[in-house]
């Protein structure tokens, strides 16, 4: 009987304990928030990809006093000189850039500045034979034209999809160019020997503006890879094409050159982002 009792009072005790232990409170572990990948900051990086362009140079020609009408129809008609010519151009280009972002939500605004070495030359040429009764004379006018480095600053403004960017960029463009021109011509004018030669050049940094715009993916936290394009325009530069020849009533004064000097870069490069503290 004792025995009986101990038993059923041990078996209260544990559906007692049971019941207690049910009412307690079940106590769960939060999943940690995944966070969405911050662009703001300061940020270095590489890029390499590809330039070309395809400008023209234009001449505005001047001839002597003495020179008269039938002398200005029979030049023009002639086409000793082309009024202007040019070709494409193209070739690597490499840099590096410098920028900070600032992160509005999924608005992205910031500031950059790259520095290029493009190999983009240019060069041309067309001959052209004057013939008549006194005269043979062979003419040869040469362009050419050469961006050393392209340099921009300019700011970007783009949509963040959490490590995807999408942006546009636009600023200031400047570099260091040169464009010269040559014409020379040798023959026989009026059964004498001929030669003339008249030459022109500018060189010097020249300014203008930069559009374009790109993608950008964060591979890790620091790392992201662009692709871009770019397209800049330094405008249109002016210098004078002067010279002689050997004939004395030469009526060929020389001209004007305008050389406009615009093309596109298309690039992919690397991006590595500082810590932001």
């Amino acid at each position: 009987m004792r025995m009986t009792v101990l038993l059923a009072g041990a078996i209260a005790a544990s559906v007692s304990g049971t019941a207690w232990a049910a009412d307690l409170p079940v106590r769960t572990t939060a999943m940690p928030a995944i966070m969405a990948y911050n662009w703001a900051g300061m940020y270095v990086g590489l890029n390499a990809g590809y330039t070309w362009s395809q400008n023209r140079t234009r001449y505005n020609y001047a001839l002597s006093g003495a020179a008269d009408a039938a002398d200005i129809a029979e030049f023009n008609a002639a086409g000793l000189v082309p009024s202007s010519f040019g070709g494409a151009r193209g070739g690597f280009t490499g840099g590096a850039q410098l920028g900070y972002n600032y992160q509005f939500g999924t608005l992205l605004f910031g500031l950059e500045g790259d520095l290029q070495y493009l190999d983009s030359k240019r060069s041309a040429s067309q001959s052209f034979s004057f013939v008549d009764a006194t005269d043979n004379i062979s003419i040869v006018t040469g362009a050419r034209s050469r961006l050393d480095w392209l340099g921009t600053v300019r700011a970007r403004a783009g949509l963040t999809f959490d490590r995807a960017l999408i942006y546009a960029t636009g600023g200031l463009a400047i570099g260091r160019a040169k464009d010269g021109t040559s014409i020379s011509s040798t023959g026989v004018s009026n059964g004498v020997p001929y030669v003339g030669i008249w030459r022109g050049e500018r060189t010097g940094t020249r300014v203008g503006w930069a559009l374009g715009g790109g993608i950008e993916y964060a591979i890790t936290q620091s790392l992201s890879l662009k692709a871009e394009y770019l397209y800049y325009d330094l405008g249109t530069t002016r210098y004078a094409v002067a010279g002689s020849s050997t004939d004395p009533a030469e009526g060929f004064l020389g001209g004007v050159a305008k050389a406009k000097l615009n093309g596109s870069l298309a690039r992919v490069g690397l991006n590595w982002k500082f810590a932001a503290y």
